[in-house]
C-alpha cells in the first residue's frame, strides 16, 4: 500500500507541476496601485489588483476620466510573460461594458514605458496576452475606449494580472 501511495503521489506532483495555470504566479496581485480618478469610493485602483472577482461593487477599479489609466509596482524588476485582462464581462457586468480599446506598457522607473500590447476592438470579458519575456518593474494600462458604446464613459477592470 505505501508503494501506491508514493506513486500516487509522485504522478500527482507531475501532473501539478506541468499545470502551467498552476505554476504561474501572479506577479500583480496586492501590490501598490494608482490610477485615473475614481468613479466613486471602494473603487480604487487597488481592486485591479486584489485577485477578486466576487461581486460588481466592491471588487472592480472604475473610472470615469478619458483617457484612463491604471497602473501597477509590482515592487521589483520581474519577468513578465504575459498579462491577463479581465473587463466588465467578468465580473458579472453586461459585456457591453466591456473595454475596447486600450494598451499595456512596461518600465522599469514608472517614468519611461515601453509598448507590450495594443488592442483596438476587444468585445472579449477575459484576454489573455502573451509577449515574449520581459523584464519591468511597472505595468501601466491605458484605456482609449472605457466601453463598446461609445457613449459610456465608465473604464471598469476587475483585474490585472501581471505573470
Amino acid at each position: 500500500m505505501k508503494i501506491a501511495t508514493a506513486v500516487f503521489a509522485l504522478g500527482w506532483a507531475a501532473c501539478v507541476a506541468a499545470t502551467p495555470a498552476a505554476a504561474a504566479q501572479n506577479y500583480a496581485l496586492n501590490r501598490p496601485a494608482t490610477g485615473s480618478a475614481i468613479c466613486k469610493p471602494g473603487e480604487e485602483a487597488g481592486k485591479a489588483f486584489d485577485g477578486r472577482l466576487s461581486s460588481k461593487t466592491e471588487h472592480k477599479y472604475c473610472t470615469l476620466q478619458r483617457p484612463a489609466w491604471l497602473q501597477v509596482d509590482l515592487q521589483q524588476r520581474r519577468r513578465v510573460r504575459e498579462f491577463v485582462l479581465k473587463h466588465a464581462g467578468a465580473g458579472g457586468e453586461p459585456a457591453a461594458m466591456n473595454t475596447r480599446a486600450y494598451a499595456l506598457s512596461l518600465s522599469d522607473d514608472g517614468e519611461h514605458w515601453r509598448p507590450a500590447v495594443q488592442v483596438r476592438d476587444n468585445r472579449q470579458s477575459v484576454r489573455r496576452h502573451a509577449i515574449a519575456p520581459t523584464w519591468a518593474r511597472y505595468v501601466r494600462l491605458e484605456v482609449s475606449e472605457p466601453a463598446q458604446d461609445p457613449a459610456d464613459p465608465a473604464t471598469r477592470i476587475y483585474e490585472l494580472e501581471v505573470r
